[in-house]
């Protein structure tokens, strides 16, 4: 466990998840995602001036920005999402969550955390692993429900406003950099899971003021007070 001096469990009253790689395992192949989007791309002309290297939703947008006629513009991101979605759903359709999240997520509600998940995955995919391995929450906002997405922090403020929770009373939680970013933007907490491919090292430099192994250790830290050593 890695934590920082400042960091202080008794300030948290709210608890915001990313989904992917944070509460679920969907292991969606984003190279493939990447690819259909570029396909979409290229049948508009548009690919070869775009930095393919960049995260998949910003490349829908760069290429958004390329086009003049709106009505384009609306047709150009319909194409894409449904490119995405489709790629999407054949992972999510089988993911599930982490061992015992669900579980975590009741014992935070439990110890009077409130719980909202924030996530750049579609509707249809986070519905579809809910369906299977329901998970308490108490505000879902995905890529489908705002019109900027997390590291904005509009994303996070908005999940917050639901909850009327104030930024510095809620902890930001995830298995990306981009999380801590998220968090950092709007004036929250931040922690970092090590569930996925980031490093103690990586999260640290991000400046995320708590690293754990998994949300199950988070339970132990808010809701039993164990001590951050």
């Amino acid at each position: 466990m890695l934590k920082t001096e400042q960091f202080d469990p008794a300030a948290i009253r709210a608890v915001i998840f990313d989904f992917d790689g944070t509460l679920a395992a969907t292991d969606i192949d984003f190279a493939l995602m990447r690819q259909r989007v570029l396909e979409v791309a290229e049948r508009w002309g548009l690919s070869e001036r775009l930095n393919q290297k960049r995260y998949i939703l910003e490349i829908v947008d760069d290429a958004v920005s390329l086009l003049t006629d709106p009505a384009d513009q609306e047709r150009f991101r319909e194409e894409a999402a449904e490119a995405m979605r489709n790629v999407e759903l054949i992972f999510t359709s089988v993911a599930a969550p982490y061992p015992g999240i669900p579980e975590a997520l009741e014992q935070l509600a439990a110890c009077g955390r409130r719980v909202g998940i924030i996530t750049r995955n579609c509707r249809a995919g986070v519905a579809s692993v809910f369906e299977r391995h329901p998970m308490h929450h108490e505000v879902l906002l995905t890529r489908d429900d705002v019109e900027r997405v997390k590291p904005d922090p509009a994303h996070l403020h908005e999940a917050l406003e639901v909850l009327g929770v104030a930024p510095h009373e809620a902890l930001m939680v995830g298995d990306h950099i981009t999380d801590i970013e998220v968090g950092h933007a709007a004036g929250a907490w931040a922690c970092g899971v090590l569930t996925a491919k980031t490093t103690p090292e990586q999260f640290a430099e991000a400046g995320a003021h708590l690293v754990l192994d998994s949300v199950a250790d988070l339970v132990r830290v808010l809701c039993a007070g164990e001590a951050l050593v």
